[in-house]
């Protein structure tokens, strides 16, 4: 299952020379797989902006130098949309 957040504020990847080879429109976000939960979850102790990143770059297979571009507000969209699919059980993860 997946979804697609449409960004407000599209990104432009760049090469060095400032040449622009993609825009990113939209971020399918994935569920998860036990792997990508473990080390998502390990983020979490390291604090919350670890944990968003770990999230938001597993569900929707980016790397964080793309996370690093995205707007705040599309970041913190995706984030929401993400954590949705942790259900309850991210809620009781440390206890």
């Amino acid at each position: 299952m997946s979804t697609a957040y449409p960004l407000k504020y599209p990104v432009e990847l760049k090469k060095a020379d400032g040449t622009v080879t993609e825009t990113i429109t939209e971020l399918t976000l994935n569920r998860l797989k036990g792997k990508d939960a473990r080390h998502v979850l390990n983020e979490q102790g390291k604090g919350n902006g670890h944990f968003m990143v770990a999230l938001v770059c597993a569900s929707a297979q980016i790397p964080p130098s793309t996370f690093d571009q995205l707007d705040a507000e599309d970041a913190l969209g995706a984030f929401e949309a993400a954590d949705g699919f942790f259900g309850s059980a991210q809620a009781t993860s440390s206890k």
